[in-house]
């Protein structure tokens, strides 16, 4: 992870307002266009038909396992079977990460980018300025017609300071574009039934996990939606037993996929995040101390003294960090040994199935059990304290995305 304070990223969450474009990027491509006032809200969906198609295709491998062998070189065996499951259920949790939602997620964060780059060259610009002669803009950037061209041509002061203005323009229209974009997800969270306000999205998905925690939310929504249409579906077969232990088996096929992206939200957060905040501590503690022996040894204290509040400051926005990712770690612990128990019910059910009545009640349990876990994983409330703890936040995630 290399030098990260040089750049600043808002890394926040997306919506589906996008607002009047800025003037240096007024057709960028890679963002949909969206309307700047949203009246209603459609609830955003998933393709339910290509997840049962996935969730079908793993539950019939399932239903195949017992029957090959652990392992063998030349046929068809259990390794290979779960191997194929597990890609089916990866696909699935991508179908049931609600697309609309993850496009708008994408949106937000190439304004990010823009805002990023524009913050880039505003400092670069600053700089050239600095050894400008002081005069205002030149007769040649006032009649070039590129911003490119007259950044190219800009000489005195005066060129800098309105290229500068319109710089700084950008960035404050990308920003609003980012609010909008911000109560746009809001609102579509809303309406598949999870509620996260903007200023909450702001502080969970300015975070390195922020992604996973609200991904998976939406997709125990989608597992929902699934699941009552496996109950209903099984209801109007007449409770077939053929028919039946399929759709139940669907539900099993779901329970394996809950606890595997519990397992690497875990995972992420035991192997890379934790670590690597630990070592961004240990820095702005080594430097503090270098710092006040420094001080002691006659160095230049108003320096130095800086160097240490900036780490001060860098030591309570790493705290806030910790205390968010060990708590929602926390939560999606305990969820998933709930996860393991009740997946291995699912599969001890799944083997008597065939010989049950009242399969449809068996998959309306499994529902009870998913809302429980999703309720487990509700992540806490939590604010910046300040604006410069906002920015040293934005700038850890930065560097642990590096």
């Amino acid at each position: 992870m290399g030098d990260w304070r040089g750049l600043v990223m808002a890394w926040a969450f997306a919506g589906s307002c996008v607002m009047g474009a800025p003037a240096v990027w007024a057709d960028d491509p890679d963002l949909e266009e969206t309307d700047a006032v949203v009246e209603t809200r459609e609830v955003p969906t998933f393709d339910q038909g290509k997840a049962f198609e996935l969730l079908g295709k793993a539950a019939e491998y399932f239903d195949g396992i017992a029957a090959l062998p652990e392992s063998h070189w030349l046929r068809r065996d259990q390794e290979g079977a779960n191997r194929d499951i597990d890609d089916l259920l990866d696909d699935a949790l991508e179908v049931m990460d609600v697309p609309e939602i993850v496009g708008m997620r994408e949106d937000y964060r190439k304004l990010e980018s823009r805002i990023g780059t524009e913050q880039q060259r505003i400092a670069e610009l600053r700089e050239r300025r600095m050894f400008a002669p002081d005069t205002d803009a030149s007769t040649l950037s006032r009649f070039t017609p590129t911003e490119t061209l007259r950044s190219m041509t800009a000489s005195t002061r005066g060129d800098f300071d309105k290229l500068i203005a319109a710089r700084e323009a950008n960035v404050e229209a990308y920003e609003e574009e980012l609010e909008g974009l911000k109560r746009g997800m809001s609102e579509s969270l809303a309406a598949i039934g999870l509620e996260m306000p903007p200023d909450q999205l702001e502080l969970w998905l300015s975070s390195a996990i922020g992604d996973d925690v609200v991904s998976m939310g939406v997709v125990f929504r989608s597992i929902r939606t699934i699941t009552l249409r496996l109950e209903e579906l099984t209801r109007e077969s007449g409770e077939n037993l053929a028919v039946a232990s399929r759709y139940y088996g669907m539900v099993v096929m779901l329970h394996r996929l809950v606890v595997s992206m519990q397992e690497a939200f875990v995972a992420k957060v035991d192997e890379d995040i934790l670590p690597h905040l630990q070592a961004y501590r240990d820095e702005a503690d080594a430097i503090i101390a270098q710092s006040r022996a420094l001080i002691r040894s006659g160095g230049n204290r108003a320096g130095l003294e800086s160097n240490i509040a900036a780490n001060e400051l860098t030591q309570r926005a790493i705290d806030l960090y910790l205390r968010i990712v060990n708590s929602q770690r926390a939560k999606v612990a305990e969820a998933l040994e709930v996860s393991e128990r009740e997946h291995q019910v699912a599969i001890n059910t799944f083997r008597t199935v065939r010989l049950s009545s009242n399969v449809a009640d068996l998959i309306r349990d499994g529902l009870g059990t998913f809302d429980t876990l999703s309720d487990l994983q509700v992540p806490d409330t939590a604010e910046f304290q300040n604006e410069e703890i906002r920015q040293e936040f934005l700038l850890l995630t930065e560097r642990l995305r590096e």
